[in-house]
């Protein structure tokens, strides 16, 4: 076995988590290793939105203008809309960026590879983590696999795992398995297609439609294309997966909504889906190490937030390791201290998307809520999605005291349900607020948010993942297995 220098950081993963860290290290004049089992550009699933302050992240790192070079629309203003009720509102300024974007993976995450290689950083692609080396108790390297199949040992002061959710680095560094999680009832299929709405402000939206049991997140692109997202029950991923333009058709007729905004789209992708995605925290840090972006902490993706706090708390964890890496005490207490950081920022959005998570019909109190925010200025409703206010505090208990009594107002109203939704609302809220005002580091205490059937390694779906729609040709690319897992960029488009 061949060796290679030392390096003072190797970064395995180099997407959103990966390159943030590599270009944070990389910057602070650190020699930095960025190894990913691809080659860029290639794709991966992700509900690839990024909303202001996630914008804001990309310029922290010094990315947005590479990144912006693919021309996504700029989505000035957010909207949820349930059951015919709509809140539609103008995104505030984060860091001076008050717009967000939609930008596929394969050229999102090229630019923030590019951007890590500017910044100094080494890059290997096409190549694997095999397994750590440690010494007194520490990683101190890993033997790496390169694309011809030659195994090397590379030496570090720092190992990052950011390789995904199904992360190796977890499982070499006996942190597989999550200390905390909660089950996901809805599950994710979506496809790219030409926009039937060019020209119009529908490309200057980031919406979320309501309708019976599915959601449905529609997000413009660049190049006139558009992503719609189904998140419904996971039980419908077998009928996706079966007849995809049936359930396109099902998901027309079922919300007038999507087929307001999506109908007569053309050039549609393949299908692609994935049905298990339960919510986790694992142990994060330890001597030498650290798991970035979904290797160590993912939230139900309905939220939107997954890519803005890869890139967030990539770039943290580089910034707060790159002064101390020849201290190893002082190393492993900056990366604890980054870790604990995480957490505290993380939990109220982890507790927002486990709620989203729920199968749940469009209630009179969501009604009442999206109606009086509508146009609201400060933009109550999108400040959760920006992380300006938790949900818990801009929905707190005497807001929603407030809506739940207007809502027993209406005529007609079913008071006896309004009341149980309120309280059980309330109940999650208490448990939100005992943990923000009462926090435990590593805690595995249960909150009423989370579902604790959740269950670990995920199911990994079936191969029919790709799955392309009926007319389309047979020579379709198949889909990755899971979140995390790529395939070669290009190729895409079939007819609808």
């Amino acid at each position: 076995m061949t060796s290679s220098p030392h390096y003072d950081a190797l970064v395995v993963g180099a997407r959103c988590a990966g390159s943030a860290a590599a270009i944070a290290l990389a910057r602070a004049g650190r020699r930095v290793l960025l190894v990913d089992r691809t080659a860029f550009p290639s794709d991966t699933l992700s509900t690839h939105v990024n909303f202001p302050s996630a914008v804001a992240e990309i310029d922290k790192l010094g990315a947005l203008e590479r990144v912006m070079a693919c021309d996504p629309p700029k989505a000035t203003h957010g909207m949820v809309q349930a059951d015919g009720v709509r809140c539609l509102e103008r995104f505030a300024s984060v860091d001076g960026i008050d717009y967000g974007i939609c930008v596929p993976r394969p050229h999102f995450d090229d630019a923030l590879v590019r951007t890590a290689i500017d910044a100094g950083a080494e890059l290997r692609e096409r190549t694997s983590c095999e397994r750590l080396v440690w010494a007194g108790g520490r990683v101190t390297g890993a033997v790496l696999r390169g694309p011809d199949g030659e195994e090397y040992a590379v030496s570090c002061s720092l190992l990052v795992g950011a390789d995904g959710r199904r992360s190796s680095v977890a499982r070499m560094v006996g942190s597989e398995r999550p200390y905390r999680g909660s089950d996901n009832n809805r599950a994710c299929a979506f496809f790219y297609m030409d926009d039937p709405q060019v020209g119009t402000v529908w490309r200057e939206r980031l919406i979320q439609l309501r309708q019976g049991a599915t959601h449905a997140l529609i997000f413009p692109c660049p190049d006139d294309r558009v992503l719609c997202l189904f998140m419904g029950p996971r039980e419908d991923i077998p009928a996706w997966r079966k007849d995809p333009m049936g359930m396109w058709e099902r998901m027309l007729d079922e919300n007038p909504a999507v087929r307001e905004r999506l109908g007569g789209a053309t050039n549609f992708t393949k299908l692609r889906s994935t049905a298990e995605n339960p919510a986790f925290f694992r142990r994060s840090s330890g001597p030498g190490w650290c798991l970035a972006g979904d290797a160590g902490h993912f939230k139900d993706p309905i939220i939107g937030q997954g890519m803005r706090d890869a890139m967030r708390f990539g770039r943290l964890w580089g910034e707060a390791a790159a002064p101390v890496l020849e201290d190893p005490a002082a190393l492993d207490a900056a990366l604890r201290a980054v870790e604990e950081r995480r957490d505290r920022e993380c939990m109220a959005t982890y507790h927002w998307g486990n709620r989203e998570s729920r199968i749940f019909d469009v209630s009179p109190l969501h009604r009442e809520v999206l109606a009086a925010w509508d146009g609201a200025d400060p933009p109550r409703l999108l400040h959760m999605f920006d992380r300006i206010q938790s949900p818990h505090r801009v929905l707190n208990p005497l807001v929603g005291a407030r809506f739940a009594t207007r809502a027993m107002l209406r005529r007609g109203a079913d008071r006896r349900a309004i009341l149980r939704e309120a309280v059980e609302e309330l109940r999650i809220d208490a448990g939100i607020w005992r943990e923000e005002l009462f926090p435990r580091f590593r805690s595995t205490r249960q909150s009423r948010s989370e579902r604790t059937d959740w269950q670990w390694p995920p199911r990994r779906p079936a191969r029919a993942t790709g799955a392309a729609p009926a007319a389309a040709p047979a020579a379709v690319a198949v889909d990755p297995l899971d979140i995390g897992e790529s395939v070669p960029a290009g190729a895409e488009r079939v007819a609808a």
